[in-house]
């Protein structure tokens, strides 16, 4: 397939990209450089009308543009660049007639339900604090809204904490002092975001994807593992990676 990887600089970005590489031809697309990726596109997902013409001749966009945390406190950018850029890529989708569309979301999108619940792909309505949580929310409502308007195909990841386990850093550059049952590593998102492209017969459906053991028991991860075909590399503990 030809598929546009937005966000191709980032933490999940970045190994998507070479993953996705293997069997399709890949466009990459950020508002920054994409190290080792020469023919990348610099393009912003806010710019609708550049959008459209990038999207143009791909078969399926994978997203994965994460604004950085600090950016959704204090009037930040962070909400618009998640609501409003996911509402451009999911519109500039449908005009050209992408056939397949896999979002990097969030299991934040629950992270208004009590901590005893267990989180799962169906789990409805969805529930959310405000910043960066309720921008998740609304993101996959878009894209929900989207499958049930307009019939696209569209399959939404739900990682928590995102981590990159060689370098032991967030999603933000800061220092992992910590594993939790949401620990999940970036190269491990990444492969699951591969694998919903290349799942056959998705209409709209949400998985979430998590490496801890207690994430088993908090949220249906193993039936992500089934339908999906897809394993975390590295699993986590309180203890460290396993």
């Amino acid at each position: 397939m030809n598929v546009l990887l937005t966000g191709a600089a980032g933490l999940v970005g970045r190994p998507a990209y070479d993953l996705l590489s293997v069997n399709h031809n890949v466009t990459a697309l950020d508002v920054r450089s994409v190290d080792g990726v020469a023919d990348a596109v610099l393009a912003d997902v806010l710019d609708f009308e550049a959008l459209v013409e990038v999207v143009e001749g791909h078969d399926a966009v994978v997203n994965t543009i994460m604004a950085p945390n600090p950016s959704y406190a204090d009037g930040g950018p962070g909400f618009t660049i998640n609501v409003v850029g996911l509402q451009n890529l999911l519109e500039a989708a449908r005009l050209v007639g992408v056939s397949r569309f896999v979002h990097t979301s969030s299991g934040a999108v629950h992270g208004g339900y009590s901590q005893d619940t267990r989180y799962t792909h169906d789990l409805y309505p969805l529930k959310a604090p405000s910043g960066y949580c309720m921008s998740k929310l609304l993101q996959e409502e878009l894209a929900r809204n989207y499958h049930e308007q307009h019939g696209m195909s569209i399959a939404c990841i739900r990682p928590w904490s995102i981590i990159d386990a060689e370098r032991m850093v967030t999603t933000d550059g800061e220092p992992v002092t910590s594993f939790s049952w949401g620990t999940i590593d970036c190269l491990d998102v990444a492969s699951s975001l591969v694998c919903a492209l290349e799942a056959p017969d998705i209409d709209y459906d949400c998985f979430y994807v998590m490496a801890a053991d207690e994430a088993y028991e908090c949220t249906d991860v193993a039936r992500t593992e089934l339908l999906l075909n897809w394993h975390p590399e590295r699993r986590f503990d309180e203890k460290g990676v396993v």
